[in-house]
């Protein structure tokens, strides 16, 4: 550890002795021997709280102390503005002390400081993949006086970007960025939470994986304190039983309040604060997601750092991330997570001081079942997915990475943003610009033609006649939108203002018109005015109001080993000790349901006209049988809100056998040889699930979605063995 110590700079030394660490921790010696005794990347991936940023800037900063100046030497990528003005935070005073220049550059950093860094390039950059796309398109002129000695690119939270359209735009974005280098600069990824790695270090660098080093020094995680309430409610709404405990629980603590939708949060802040002003308190929940106006998020941040008062924030996923908000005392979820990996970073965001547990309340509900109810309705899922997320984290696993194989849409995006970037090129220059890269590597050169070809058909791409490349018109006006930076689809929203504060903002709707009153920021307000041009809405204070209107997202993705594991549960007779008593009752009433209708042994029940089928899998195998059945020529719907769970198979004639039924299943998949035959006949519409994928040729999506969207092999699988 000495030795780790003496070979940082002596100001950064200096730091530390001023931080009052009595050591560096052992993945923080690692990774200072990793980063300055080798040439290779870095991969650091231990739990939350564990100093992986230190790790990675201690070693860093010392090697670009010597010259500091004339480029930005470190580019830092985080996945959220928020989380980039936090480790700005924590990075400055240790820049500072070295003279190092540290920027900030993504939408809400302010012109003249990104002026400076044009003049001025030097030291640490931090930035979003968006604010990246800017750069490239349009401070072009710059890119080489400001990346010539580009050393390190610090990828934070490295995990969110392994499996999303944004990982791939950023991949494609340091190898166009590494071109204006005078070398390749290293990659260091940081996670908490990687499913694979061997997945990760590919993605750091793909075509040389093998020199990726990776630090992930076994430490002893803080215990885990868990304790899961359940609560049935006679309306579609949350139980005040469930926030009467949630507010005794937490209104004296520190604590992250974590739902699963925008809609959500508003009503369980308005609920809670409700109970604050009922007991003559100070209002001390704060509401935190995506569409409330950034003064509002940043508030709560800053409340909570100040740690004099009991604050608790109720968020999205917006602070599922590493942003820094003090010492927390628990954590809570309503409803389950849609995934371990958000669970595990969740449940991280405690525990963060010596000696304290990780601590997590959780909570689920369902809806009273009617006497007339389908059975299946009485299978509380809330329930049952909790509590299997909850083992499968026990047992120590997270969900893999699930690569994006057809990755045409972002290729379309690349290609118009390169265009711009060089003002022209030819074909073969952008096949080596993508192709070989290794980035797009499964799009084949047929594929890639098929694309150039299609753009120079629609007007996006023009070819001259010396046999180069240009923007054409169509793409022009893709290309110069205000919403090209970005990847991903974002709903229309519109501002909400009160005065002349900006609240937040919320989707345009039927709904939306003077005086409906809604909830945002934690606050109830009234619209008075709508000015649909200026994207407007006008709003007072109100007394009570309905639920805001927000656009949803969809069904998440659930892996299939989270319905396996349910099934295990249903099967077990063990009871979790951290579950209440009426979650107790309701689990020993799901079992004897599970029991009586026999599902242990067979994952179906035979009624008159139907079949009642429960696949125990993940979404995309059971959105590829639901298609299967139907091409096979039966009628398969998924019962309302239990999707991936009830399968419900309208028999063709009264009386048929199920076995009749299984062995049509069969026969019809030997024909099949992959997922495409089973897309070709759906409308197009249907498969245009990504950003600009109205600009792509039909083959390509459909080919896309028949190995991104579903799932054929595991899917027969899954038919062999329905019993």
């Amino acid at each position: 550890m000495q030795a780790a110590f003496d070979s940082l700079a002596p100001f950064v030394q200096e730091f530390i002795y001023r931080q009052s660490w009595k050591e560096l921790r052992l993945l923080q010696v690692e990774a200072v021997q990793a980063v300055m005794n080798s040439a290779q990347d870095v991969l650091i991936t231990t739990g939350t709280a564990s100093g992986k940023t230190e790790a990675a800037f201690l070693p860093v900063i010392s090697l670009i102390s010597h010259a500091p100046i004339g480029s930005v030497k470190v580019l830092y990528v985080g996945p959220l503005k928020a989380l980039i003005n936090d480790q700005f935070r924590r990075l400055e005073p240790l820049c500072e002390q070295g003279g190092i220049p540290i920027h900030r550059w993504h939408g809400d950093v302010a012109a003249n400081q990104k002026s400076d860094l044009i003049d001025n390039p030097g030291g640490v950059l931090q930035i979003t993949p968006e604010s990246i796309e800017s750069l490239l398109i349009n401070k072009t002129k710059s890119l080489h006086r400001l990346f010539s000695g580009l050393e390190f690119i610090v990828v934070d939270e490295v995990h969110t970007f392994l499996e999303s359209d944004r990982g791939l735009q950023l991949q494609s974005q340091l190898e166009r960025l590494s071109a204006y280098s005078a070398q390749r600069p290293r990659r260091i990824g940081l996670s908490a939470t990687v499913g694979d790695v061997e997945v990760a270090k590919r993605w750091l660098n793909y075509n040389s994986s093998e020199l990726v080093t990776l630090i992930n020094p076994k430490v002893e995680l803080p215990s885990a304190s868990l304790s899961h309430l359940h609560f049935i409610s006679s309306k579609p709404e949350i139980h005040p039983d469930l926030l009467d405990d949630l507010y005794l629980l937490t209104r004296n603590r520190r604590s992250l309040i974590f739902c699963n939708t925008r809609d959500q949060v508003e009503q369980v802040t308005a609920q809670l604060n409700h109970r604050c002003r009922r007991d003559y308190l100070d209002e001390r929940y704060l509401p935190h997601h995506g569409s409330i106006s950034k003064d509002i998020r940043e508030d709560a941040e800053s409340k909570m750092r100040d740690g004099s008062r009991p604050y608790s924030v109720v968020c999205t996923n917006t602070l599922e991330l590493g942003i820094d908000i003090g010492q927390l005392e628990l954590t809570v979820q309503i409803d389950s997570t849609h995934s371990v990996m958000s669970f595990v970073q969740r449940l991280g965001r405690t525990g963060r001081k010596f000696g304290e547990s990780r601590i997590m309340q959780i909570y689920s509900s369902e809806l009273t079942s009617e006497p007339n109810d389908s059975f299946f309705n009485r299978f509380p899922f809330s329930l049952l997915k909790a509590t299997a997320i909850v083992n499968l984290f026990l047992q120590g696993w997270v969900e893999p990475p699930a690569l994006s194989t057809y990755p045409y849409h972002i290729l379309y995006h690349q290609i118009l943003s390169l265009l711009i970037e060089r003002n022209e090129s030819t074909p073969k220059d952008l096949v080596n610009a993508f192709y070989c890269k290794g980035i797009f590597s499964n799009v084949s050169l047929d594929d890639f033609d098929l694309l150039l070809k299609h753009l120079v058909k629609i007007g996006h791409v023009e070819m001259l006649e010396s046999g180069e490349m240009i923007l054409g018109l169509e793409g022009e006006k893709v290309a110069r939108s205000r919403d090209f930076y970005a990847v991903f689809q974002a709903p229309p929203e519109w501002d909400v203002v009160y005065v002349d504060k900006n609240i937040g903002r919320i989707s345009p709707h039927p709904d939306l018109m003077s005086g409906v009153r809604l909830m945002l920021g934690g606050r109830l307000w009234e619209v008075t005015a709508i000015y649909p041009e200026q994207k407007q809405v006008i709003v007072k204070q109100a007394k009570n109001a309905t639920a805001t209107l927000f656009s949803g997202t969809g069904v998440p993705e659930m892996h299939p080993r989270i319905g396996q594991e349910v099934f295990k549960l249903l099967c077990d007779s063990n009871e979790p000790v951290y579950i209440g008593p009426e979650g107790i009752t309701r689990l020993q009433q799901a079992r004897s349901l599970f029991s009586e209708m026999d599902l242990n042994n067979h994952n179906y029940v035979d009624g008159m006209d139907e079949w009642i089928l429960f696949p125990w899998t993940g979404t995309r195998i059971a959105r590829t049988l639901q298609l299967y059945i139907q091409r096979v020529g039966f009628c398969a719907e998924f019962a309302p809100f239990l999707f991936p769970w009830v399968l419900i198979i309208q028999k063709p004639e009264a009386g048929m056998h199920w076995k009749d039924f299984i062995a049509r299943l069969n026969s019809e998949a030997l024909g099949i040889e992959d997922g495409f035959e089973l897309v070709t006949e759906m409308r197009i519409e249907l498969l245009q699930t990504h950003k600009y994928d109205q600009y792509l040729p039909e083959l390509l999506i459909r080919k896309r979605a028949a190995y991104e969207w579903i799932d054929w092999e595991n899917t027969k699988d899954c038919i062999n063995k329905i019993v």
